[in-house]
Formats: structure tokens, sequence, C-alpha cells
């Protein structure tokens, strides 16, 4: 099972779409539509954070150099803990 550098935001670890994807050894794609499903249903802040490109592009920039996140990423979101045991039981 790979292993994942959690990407810290707000004090709290959180994984990126790309490592939800890479960890569940999905298609690139697969965790942001399983997100888009269940959205509505989980809490901003809590369960994922939602990162605008035009507010947070030094941190989208490392974290694509890293690897950590695609390189296509516009605009990041980080799914919690419980916001990825939350997503995973819909």
């Amino acid at each position: 099972m790979p292993t994942f550098t959690p990407i810290s935001y707000a004090g709290v670890e959180s994984l990126s779409l790309r490592q939800l994807d890479e960890l569940n050894a999905v298609p690139k794609g697969t965790s942001f539509k399983a997100f888009k499903r269940c959205e509505a249903q989980l809490q901003q802040g809590h369960d994922y954070f939602y990162l605008p490109a035009d507010e947070h592009k030094s941190l989208i920039d490392d974290l694509k150099a890293s690897g950590q996140i695609y390189a296509s990423t516009v605009h990041l979101v980080l799914l919690t803990r419980e916001g990825y045991a939350r997503m995973s039981s819909r």
C-alpha cells in the first residue's frame, strides 16, 4: 500500500484528490467525481478545504512541484480524514 505525506492546511492533515486516486488505485478523476457527487453533504472547512487558485497560487505551485497534486490542478480540494470517511461511505 502506498504511503502519502499528508498535506497540512489550517492545522489539519488532509489528502489531495490525486493522493486519494493513488491510494485507492483508481484512474485520475475518480475521487473528484466521487467528491462532486457528495459535496452537498460535506461541510467545507471540516470535511474538506476548497482553495481557489487566485488566493493560494504559491501553495498550489509547491504541491504541483512535489507531485502531491495533479499538474493540471487549478483550484485545490483537500479532503480531511472525516471528509474522506464520509465520502467513502456514500
